[in-house]
């Protein structure tokens, strides 16, 4: 099973829905004083940021990779689909957003390659919202996690080093023969501001700290426009 899609089958034991859904309501709030219409969510999930967005009467699609959570954002009737960045028509959209830590899963040639194709699918003036952990909230993430429930269990390992974060899962889930083992990696990498600030077609014309699970700085929410 891909890591992505094995991660969305232990989301429910990680929990944190009342940490994302501040954070939702801290994008929400970003938004409000640009007066835009038509948004993309880049790695959507299962949909949550794209249903508040309904609510607001935002025009909103979203994208994601892990099939699971493409289906479950689908059966709350929300726009997603698997599409890449480069299937989209240059200039669609006013706002792209790509929330809980998306930029960290690339490398920076990646980014490089991905914040062109923000570029081409945002109009001109449109803004790119995304945020990125601080090296603080990586070294917070660093250690284990052991969720024990009636029929599954849950270990996470991390460890940063070097400026990238190893996450190792190990989930068990028991049925009628036993228990079945699913295991994967994900890695997720230290990206500082100043690298952002360097890219080009986009400035950087806002930053905010935004704490998720502790008083730290864990995540630095950046506003880029489109030049």
């Amino acid at each position: 099973m891909e890591s992505l899609d094995l991660y969305a089958r232990i989301e429910p034991l990680i929990g944190f829905y009342e940490e994302y859904d501040l954070l939702y309501q801290r994008y929400l709030k970003l938004l409000q004083p640009l007066h835009v219409k038509s948004i993309l969510d880049i790695g959507c999930g299962r949909g949550r940021f794209l249903e508040l967005l309904r609510d607001e009467a935002y025009e909103a699609c979203g994208i994601e990779r892990s099939a699971s959570m493409l289906k479950t954002a689908q059966n709350i009737g929300v726009e997603v689909s698997q599409k890449e960045l480069y299937e989209f028509p240059k200039n669609s959209f006013d706002v792209a957003v790509a929330i809980g830590d998306v930029l960290n899963y690339m490398k920076k040639e990646e980014l490089r390659e991905f914040f062109l194709h923000v570029k081409d699918i945002l109009k001109d003036g449109g803004y790119f919202i995304a945020d990125v952990n601080t090296k603080e909230g990586f070294e917070i993430a660093d250690g284990v996690m052991l969720n024990t429930l009636e029929n599954e269990v849950l270990c996470i390992e991390a460890s940063f080093e070097e400026e990238v974060l190893k996450t190792h899962i190990e989930y068990f889930c028991k049925d009628i023969s036993g228990y079945t083992r699913e295991s994967g990696d994900i890695l997720q990498f230290f990206h500082p501001k100043s690298f952002f600030k360097k890219l080009d077609g986009f400035s950087v014309i806002k930053s905010y700290y935004h704490s998720m699970f502790s008083s730290a700085n864990e995540k630095e929410i950046m506003v880029f426009q489109k030049r």
